[in-house]
């Protein structure tokens, strides 16, 4: 049986929508509750500042670095594309 190193893994998609959801109904209080199809801009109002904040809350929760350098509004349309955008472009701490 093979043994995974996880010393260089990204977190597993399902904890990022896990802490990015609790971020969002946290930071924003929206009315309706966030999901993966949630528009993150359009139906949160989440602006770049903002954006930013949650990835710094992000990456301390997570232990994680994330790598903005390609993240732009197109991979952030909604919390499932930000979610397959962080668990393909962050690495532990």
């Amino acid at each position: 049986m093979l043994e995974h190193d996880t010393s260089t893994a990204s977190p597993p998609r399902e904890a990022i929508v896990r802490s990015l959801t609790a971020l969002l109904e946290r930071m924003l209080r929206p009315a309706t509750p966030v999901t993966e199809r949630t528009q993150l801009m359009d139906e949160l109002g989440l602006s770049s500042s903002l954006a930013l904040e949650v990835l710094l809350e992000l990456e301390d929760e997570l232990e994680i670095q994330i790598d903005v350098e390609d993240l732009d509004e197109d991979r952030m349309t909604t919390l499932g594309d930000l979610a397959d955008y962080l668990a393909a472009n962050s690495t532990p701490r």
